[in-house]
């Protein structure tokens, strides 16, 4: 029982801390919760160990020894799977609307494939392909002797399921960028996609200026 009156006076400090418009000592955060500065300071104790609250101290110039000052800690907001699942939604929503919407999306999978492409640079530029659709989320499978890629288990089937044109030109862009800036003789000449299985194939082809 005193541990979980312990967790929610700790609780009760936090709350304070987030109501306040200025850091608080300890005398204050004792006579508003109405508890002994020692038990205060425990619960600080905690909380700074956890990085949910801060120190400073008071700047005032006043003599003596500084008072010590809390405050809430700044929270880094929540960066989830579900919140990039949202920017997801809202850049392809845009590029989706566009006026020329498989253009401007091709165009932005090629940029971001010379990027990809230049911080990683390779001698085979197809094996090279196969290790980029890897590290961006895929399972492909090579199949050079048919001149292609096998794309599998994409991991942004729901989006492209609703915006197949944007999505695919993104990756089909990516493909293509990559293996330019690789310099290879190489490039994908088109890709195929598949709902059933979830398997795409990136069809090669010779690279022509």
């Amino acid at each position: 029982m005193a541990t979980g009156i312990r967790a929610s006076r700790r609780e009760d400090v936090l709350r304070l801390l987030d109501e306040a418009d200025e850091p608080l000592t300890v005398a204050t955060l004792a006579a508003r919760l109405g508890t002994h500065p020692n038990t205060v300071r425990l619960h600080l104790d905690k909380l700074l160990a956890e990085g949910r609250v801060e120190r400073t101290t008071d700047g005032r110039g006043s003599p003596g020894r500084p008072a010590q000052l809390f405050r809430r800690a700044c929270q880094e907001p929540d960066a989830g799977p579900g919140r990039y699942r949202m920017l997801a939604e809202i850049l392809v929503d845009e590029l989706a609307e566009s006026e020329q919407p498989q253009r401007a999306a091709l165009e932005a999978g090629r940029r971001w494939g010379r990027r990809e492409a230049e911080r990683a640079p390779v001698q085979e530029p197809v094996e090279g392909l196969v290790n980029l659709l890897e590290r961006v989320g895929f399972q492909p499978r090579a199949c050079t002797a048919d001149g292609r890629v096998d794309v599998c288990r994409c991991p942004f089937f729901e989006l492209a399921r609703e915006h197949p044109d944007v999505v695919c030109s993104v990756h089909l862009g990516l493909m293509q960028g990559a293996l330019q800036t690789w310099g290879g003789e190489t490039t994908v000449e088109s890709l195929e996609r598949r709902e059933d299985p979830d398997v795409c194939t990136a069809h090669l082809a010779a690279h022509t200026a």
